[in-house]
C-alpha cells in the first residue's frame, strides 16, 4: 500500500493501516502513525516578524548568545509527539550586502535568496525548534562583517528576524572582535543544570543535548558519558557544549547523561535524563503462517516490549472475556469456527501466548477452521499488531490404499507385483507435499546397486511395481516384506533437498505432516507382499507334452484303421 498525502491545511496526524476483509475473516496490517509536521510548520511560519534589531560588537565574553526569530504566538502549540526532536522550519543565514542594497531587510534577504551563508559557517550554533539561534563560538573561518536573517523556506518572501550592528540612525553590518580577551573567572551556568528530555522512538533529525555556560577558554575541560560511560560510537558528534544524537533512535539510547564541565578548581556537571517513549516494539514476531492438520492443537507466542495492555482478536472480531458470548459471536459470523474452543490470551512478562484446540472440519466448509489470529500490545503512545494466519488442513483422504494390493498368498516370482497409493490433494495445493515408497522401511530413492532388491523395482507415476524375478534363488528379497507409501506435507518453502532429510532432523516451522507418524493412517499405507516360486511347468514343456499326445492318437488311430482293414481283407479271403 502507498499513498502521496495531499499538500494542504488539514491534519493529516493519526494512525493509518490497511484492512482485507473477505466472508472468511479480516486482516489488518500494523498501524503506521503520520506525524504531520508541515501542517505544524505551516502554522508556525505565519508568525509575525519582528522589527530589525541592532547589536553592538560581539566578543566571545557575548557567547553563548540567543537570538529570537519573530514572534511567538500562542496559535504555535505544538502536539504532544513534537518533542525535542521536532524539526525547526527556520534557517538562520548571513548576508553580505553592500551599498546598492543598503543595509536592511529587503536587502539581506535578497543577497540571501542569491548567496545563502549558513551561520555555521562562522559559529557553532543550535537552532531550537520554535527558531531560536544559540551562537556558542567561532569557527576557524576568517570574520568578515554581515547582517543575520531568519527566514523559512516555507515562506520566503517573509524575514522573521534580522540582526545588524550600529544603531537605527546609523545602521552597520554586524561585527565580531577577536582581539577582546574574555573577561571573568570561574564557570558562568546559563541553562538548568538538570534537564529531563522524553523522545518518540524512530527516525528524528536533530535531537540535541544543549548545555548553556560561559568559561576560559584556555582553561577549560569537558567530558560526555551516558550512564557513567563513553558515548556509544554510533552518536554522530559532541561538542563543549551539546551532543548530537543518531538520526534513528533507539529504546537503549534512554539513559543519564552528563557534560562535566572543569576549569582549575571549579567544576559543574549538567545532566540530561533521557527517556525514549514510542508504541510497543515487536521483539519476537511470530511465523504468518502456521499449518496444522485437522484434529490438532495450535499454540504460538510473541514477544512485545513496552506494552501496558493487550489483547486478542479472531478475524479481526475482539476477544470477548466472557468466552460464552464470544463462542456465540464468533459462531454467528463465522460457523465454520464453531467447534474451536479458542482460549484467553496468557500473559508471561513480555510474552502473549494464543492457544486454540478442538479443531475440526465443519461438514460442508472448504477451509474449516482455518482463521486469523491477531495480538495487539497498546501503551499510550500507540500499539503494535502481530499477525498468523492459523491454516488447518484436513485429514488426508486415501483415494487407493496400498493396504489394498497386500499379496501374501500365490505371489508368484515369474509376474509382475503394482502397489498404488493415491491421495487426494486438492486442500494442500498452497504446501509442498511428498510421496515416497519404502521396502522395509528403507526409502526406495535410496536403494542404490549394492542393494539386490533395486534390480527389481521402479516406480512410474504413484505405482510401485516388483518386476518378474526370474532367478528363483533371489525370491527370498521380497519373502514376507512390506511395502510403504509415506505421504508428507511441508511449508511452502521447503526444498526437495530439505524434504529429503530425517523428517525428525527439520524445523517446527518445516514439517507439517508425516504419515509415518499417525496411528490411523499408516496401516492403511502398508502392504504385504509374500514372494513365492512358481513350481508349476514352464509354458514350453506344455507345449512339448501336448504335442506329443496329439501325435500318439494319431498313430493309434492309423493302427486301428489298419488292423480293421487287415481283419476284412483276411474275412474276404483275401
Amino acid at each position: 500500500f502507498s499513498s502521496r498525502l495531499p499538500v494542504k491545511d488539514e491534519l493529516l496526524d493519526g494512525f493509518y493501516f490497511c484492512k482485507y476483509h473477505n466472508r472468511n475473516g479480516e486482516l489488518i496490517s500494523n498501524f503506521i502513525e503520520i506525524q504531520d509536521a508541515y501542517y505544524y510548520h505551516k502554522r508556525m511560519v505565519r508568525r509575525p516578524v519582528k522589527q530589525t534589531e541592532y547589536l553592538p560588537p560581539l566578543s566571545i565574553n557575548d557567547l553563548p548568545l540567543s537570538l529570537e526569530c519573530g514572534q511567538t504566538q500562542v496559535s504555535e502549540e505544538l502536539p504532544s509527539w513534537a518533542d525535542a526532536a521536532f524539526p525547526s522550519p527556520f534557517m538562520w543565514s548571513f548576508c553580505d550586502v553592500d551599498s546598492p542594497d543598503g543595509i536592511q531587510s529587503a536587502g539581506c534577504m535578497r543577497r540571501v535568496r542569491q548567496t545563502s551563508t549558513h551561520v555555521t559557517n562562522y559559529f557553532e550554533s543550535y537552532v531550537s525548534p520554535n527558531g531560536t539561534l544559540v551562537l556558542y563560538k567561532r569557527t576557524t573561518s576568517a570574520w568578515k562583517d554581515m547582517g543575520l536573517v531568519c527566514w523559512s523556506h516555507l515562506d520566503s518572501s517573509a524575514v522573521y528576524s534580522t540582526y545588524f550592528g550600529g544603531s537605527s540612525e546609523r545602521p552597520k553590518l554586524l561585527t565580531y572582535d577577536s582581539n577582546i580577551p574574555f573577561v571573568g573567572s570561574g564557570i558562568t551556568v546559563l541553562s538548568p543544570l538538570t534537564q529531563r528530555i522524553t523522545v518518540r522512538i524512530g527516525p528524528r533529525t536533530g535531537l540535541k543535548l544543549v548545555t548553556k555556560y560561559r568559561s576560559t577558554p584556555e582553561y577549560t575541560t569537558v567530558k560526555w558519558t551516558k550512564d557513567g560511560r563513553r558515548i556509544p560510537p554510533d552518536f554522530p558528534g559532541h561538542s563543549d557544549y551539546l551532543l548530537k544524537f543518531p538520526d534513528l533512535i533507539r529504546r537503549e539510547h534512554s539513559g543519564t547523561y552528563n557534560l562535566l564541565v572543569e576549569n582549575g578548581n571549579d567544576q559543574v556537571n549538567f545532566q540530561f535524563i533521557v527517556s525514549v517513549v514510542g508504541p510497543p516494539e515487536v521483539i519476537r514476531a511470530p511465523p504468518p503462517l502456521i499449518l496444522v492438520m485437522e484434529g490438532e492443537n495450535v499454540t504460538f507466542s510473541c514477544q512485545l516490549d513496552s506494552f501496558i495492555t493487550e489483547s486478542l482478536e479472531i478475524n479481526g472480531l475482539p476477544y470477548q472475556p466472557n468466552p460464552t458470548n464470544f463462542r456465540t459471536e464468533l459462531r454467528d459470523q463465522y460457523p465454520y469456527l464453531k467447534d474451536a474452543l479458542i482460549q484467553p490470551l496468557q500473559k508471561n512478562g513480555h510474552i502473549l501466548t494464543y492457544s486454540a484446540y478442538n479443531l475440526l472440519f465443519t461438514p460442508g466448509s472448504k477451509v474449516g477452521p482455518t482463521h486469523t489470529v491477531s495480538l495487539v500490545g497498546k501503551n499510550e503512545y500507540g500499539l503494535a499488531r502481530v499477525s498468523t494466519l492459523v491454516r488447518v488442513l484436513p485429514r488426508i483422504n486415501i483415494l487407493k490404499a496400498p493396504k489394498d494390493y497386500s499379496c501374501t498368498t500365490d505371489c508368484l516370482n515369474t509376474i509382475s507385483h503394482a502397489f498404488d497409493c493415491v491421495i487426494d490433494t486438492d486442500s494442500y495445493q498452497s504446501t509442498y507435499f511428498v510421496q515416497t515408497w519404502e521396502l522395509n522401511s528403507i526409502p526406495v530413492s535410496k536403494m542404490t546397486k549394492d542393494y539386490q532388491q533395486s534390480k527389481f523395482i521402479k516406480t512410474e507415476d504413484t505405482k510401485l511395481i516388483i518386476t518378474p524375478v526370474d532367478d528363483p534363488s533371489l525370491t527370498v528379497l521380497f519373502r514376507k516384506v512390506n511395502v510403504t507409501c509415506r505421504w508428507r506435507i511441508f511449508y511452502p518453502h521447503v526444498t526437495s533437498r530439505i524434504a529429503d532429510l530425517d523428517t525428525r532432523l527439520l524445523e517446527p516451522n518445516m514439517k507439517v505432516y508425516d504419515s509415518h507418524e499417525d496411528a490411523k493412517i499408516r496401516p492403511l499405507m502398508t502392504a504385504a507382499l509374500d514372494l513365492q516360486v512358481d513350481h508349476d511347468p514352464t509354458p514350453a514343456s506344455a507345449n512339448i507334452s501336448w504335442i506329443t499326445a496329439v501325435i500318439i492318437g494319431i498313430l493309434v488311430i492309423i493302427a486301428i484303421g489298419v488292423l480293421t482293414a487287415c481283419l476284412v481283407m483276411r474275412f474276404r479271403g483275401e
